[in-house]
């Protein structure tokens, strides 16, 4: 009877592991190692076309209001959205998610519009740091430099 109720209690304390560290495993994304769920990164292809702005930048400044940071980057070239400078870019911060961008850093940048036309990086975004986006900056090519 001790042996059986062992036995089972050793079974059920091993699916409440398996179960509680699915939920909290870590996943490496976009170059960074993040606290998420599964999330599903959208095709090249997808990516751009879903894309306001896509760009090579490298982060200049950061600035935290709420939930939200909005980061100042430096564009080295583009292949779609506005011929600037520079671009500000929103990321939405939770618990379960924070921007992974870095000062003096370089990205490529995949950037969607919300309903007031700011542009955002969400936590599924192709946008990754331009060591890890060598197939991605191939396919799209020479770019155009800003003005």
């Amino acid at each position: 009877m001790k042996i059986r109720f062992i036995v089972a209690f050793a079974v059920v304390f091993s699916a409440i592991c398996i179960i509680f560290s699915s939920n909290f495993r870590t996943t490496e994304s976009a170059g960074s190692v993040s606290l998420s769920s599964k999330c599903a990164i959208a095709t090249f292809q997808s990516a751009y076309q879903q894309s306001k702005a896509v760009f090579v930048g490298e982060v200049v400044s950061e600035e935290k209001n709420g939930d939200t940071k909005t980061f100042d980057f430096k564009v080295e070239k583009y292949w779609k959205g506005k011929d600037a400078k520079s671009i500000e870019i929103d990321v939405y911060e939770t618990s379960r998610y924070q921007a992974f961008f870095k000062e003096g850093e370089k990205y490529l940048i995949y950037a969607t519009a919300d309903e007031n036309g700011k542009l955002r990086v969400g936590r599924c975004s192709r946008s990754r740091d331009v060591d890890n986006a060598g197939d991605d900056l191939r396919q799209l090519g020479k770019g155009k430099i800003p003005r």
